[in-house]
């Protein structure tokens, strides 16, 4: 009996020393990048720019998301040509062939920036009738993109 209180006491004083500073490690809310309070002031240029010094000198970055962020820029810019073009650069065979929601969301949104009414209404009724959690905000803004067709990109993304 002896050894065993000794065992617990030396098991529950470990555990006392052992414990950390939980103040250092407080889950917080990451920094927003730069390019996106960029993007907030309306400055799209710089936002576009910094990206691309992004892709130039970042090694490990998802360079597929750069290009759909550049190709937001462009599009909040009213620059739809050359948003189409980074838009399209933000998928791959594999979103082509196994992302069907992602393909979706980005086929519909370049449709609405080549004013293809027919076409973003195709996509938005699959995406619409068929997808996850996951995509719910997609879904809501290719439905909200096909709702104010007349407007704007930056004016139906930033409402």
């Amino acid at each position: 009996m002896k050894h065993f209180l000794v065992i617990v006491f030396l098991f529950q004083s470990c555990a006392i020393f052992a414990q950390t500073d939980q103040n250092k490690y407080v889950c917080k809310k990451p920094e927003k990048e730069h390019w996106r309070e960029l993007s907030d002031q309306g400055k799209f240029k710089e936002a576009i720019s910094e990206l691309f010094d992004t892709l130039q000198h970042q090694k490990h970055v998802n360079k597929l998301a750069v290009y759909w962020h550049i190709g937001q820029l462009y599009a909040f810019d009213n620059d739809y040509e050359k948003a189409i073009h980074y838009l399209k650069k933000s998928t791959n065979i594999f979103d082509k062939l196994a992302d069907r929601e992602w393909r979706l969301y980005c086929k519909g949104t370049i449709a609405f920036l080549q004013k293809d009414k027919e076409k973003l209404q195709k996509c938005y009724d699959k995406l619409w009738n068929r997808h996850t959690a996951y995509n719910e905000k997609n879904a809501l803004m290719l439905k909200a993109l096909y709702e104010n067709y007349d407007k704007t990109y930056r004016e139906v993304f930033r409402k």
